[in-house]
């Protein structure tokens, strides 16, 4: 398990993590006065993310510079349809910068019944810029605004366009323990970079983790839609239940509003362990449910382990559920459902390390690194995502009409082959 040292659960220091908090500690005065934000501010708010980035990417702290103006929506024309939606109802589009002609995807979360979204774009657009073009978290360009309106979207690297790491799941065949190593080494780098800026995701799960490149030129997997993210930096982090329940970890089960980066790698041993079986290892209908399947497979933790997440909720439905567990001599059953034949020894220490109720005992980002299944196993092959996910998406298509597969198949078939509304003010920032 990981040193108690190695979490990032106290404030950090980097230099990050102080301008990102802030930012954070700025916006959120902005949301309880109740004013709105001005297009002035927004943009000085802008050019300060964009430090932000800038910062992150040059491992050091560098001066301040005034943005003289943010960039403009009008700079990017919309291409094709609408990639995705976010849990705020975001919609993320490809576009192109019209000046430059460089491929990207905007991010928008546009106003409803009159409300402004502006501070919780900024917020998220924040989150991004503070990974600093890690290859596995979303690359953040800059923020853009809808001349004349409060509507502001994030502009990402077109590598955010992409599928989604659902959308390579459910094939024929569960994925193989080397290519569950390649995809997990990626997204627990990118993990420990946000952890060490004190950044804490709250929602890791596949649809939030996007797939880049092909088969040809080896696949790799990036964490993006930072929507519920919070920092341990920050003055007043938010304290509302975020997640999605087949990847919440028990701490956030309980109501804990303290939770802090131990609440990452708990998703994190979920997608391995979703990867290697094909289906999430627990699932249950609702919260209460949940944490009972999840005790049934691993055990209650003892009292002390229980009341150290400092329970909300649920504390009387664990305290039946451990006294019947005691009379059954109820034994961890992970092992028993990620076999030897399935999971090596080596990788099982990382699944059952991240998969570790008590979060002071939980596996770390960075601790997991050092488990002997990264640090023994060099992976040279890329990940075969692309027909993966293809062979889902048809399928899907197939499900809602034959003949528009029919057509996707020869499409793909095309491509396969050897040879084979506007967002017009140009941006400086791409």
């Amino acid at each position: 398990m990981a040193d108690a040292g190695e979490r990032a659960d106290p404030a950090p220091a980097t230099p990050v993590a102080t301008r990102l908090a802030a930012i954070l500690n700025m916006l959120e005065e902005h949301r309880a006065a109740g004013t709105t934000l001005s297009a002035r501010r927004a943009a000085a708010i802008s050019a300060m993310i964009d430090d932000v980035a800038a910062t992150a990417a040059e491992g050091k702290r560098r001066a301040f510079r005034r943005k003289r103006r943010m960039a403009s929506a009008r700079g990017y024309k919309q291409e094709g349809r609408r990639l995705g939606q976010g849990e705020r109802g975001a919609v993320v589009v490809g576009a192109r910068h019209r000046a430059t002609g460089r491929a990207v995807a905007v991010k928008s979360l546009h106003r409803r019944s009159g409300r402004s979204h502006a501070v919780d774009v900024l917020r998220e657009a924040c989150f991004t810029a503070a990974g600093g073009g890690h290859p596995s978290l979303a690359a953040f360009r800059t923020v853009a605004r809808s001349p004349g309106t409060a509507d502001y979207s994030i502009v990402l690297d077109n590598d955010a366009a992409g599928p989604s790491l659902r959308a390579a799941m459910g094939g024929d065949r569960p994925f193989s323990e080397a290519e569950v190593r390649r995809v997990m080494r990626q997204l627990l780098a990118g993990a420990k970079v946000m952890h060490k800026h004190g950044i804490v995701h709250r929602d890791i799960k596949p649809d939030n983790i996007i797939l880049v490149g092909d088969v040809a030129g080896g696949g790799a997997v990036r964490i993006c839609n930072y929507e519920a993210a919070k920092s341990l930096a920050e003055r007043n982090p938010p304290c509302r239940f975020a997640g999605t329940l087949a990847y919440m970890a028990p701490e956030v089960l309980a109501r804990n509003a303290g939770h802090g980066t131990p609440v990452d790698a708990w998703p994190l041993g979920c997608v391995m362990a979703e990867l290697l079986a094909g289906k999430p290892p627990f699932a249950g209908k609702d919260e209460a449910n949940h944490l009972f399947k999840i005790f049934d497979v691993l055990g209650v933790p003892c009292k002390r382990v229980w009341q150290a997440m400092e329970p909300q909720a649920h504390d009387d439905e664990v305290q039946v559920w451990r006294a019947r567990q005691l009379r059954a001599r109820h034994r961890n059953r992970l092992r028993e459902l990620f076999p030897e034949e399935m999971l090596s020894r080596d990788g099982f220490q990382v699944l059952n390390g991240l998969l570790t109720c008590d979060p002071e005992k939980r596996l770390t980002a960075a601790g997991a690194l050092q488990c002997l299944w990264f640090t023994e196993n060099v992976d040279d092959a890329p990940v075969p995502f692309s027909g993966r996910a293809m062979v889902t998406k048809i399928a899907a298509m197939a499900s809602k009409s034959k003949s528009l597969a029919i057509s996707f198949v020869g499409c793909a078939l095309a491509l396969l082959r050897p040879n084979g509304n506007a967002y017009s003010q140009t941006s400086d920032a791409v």
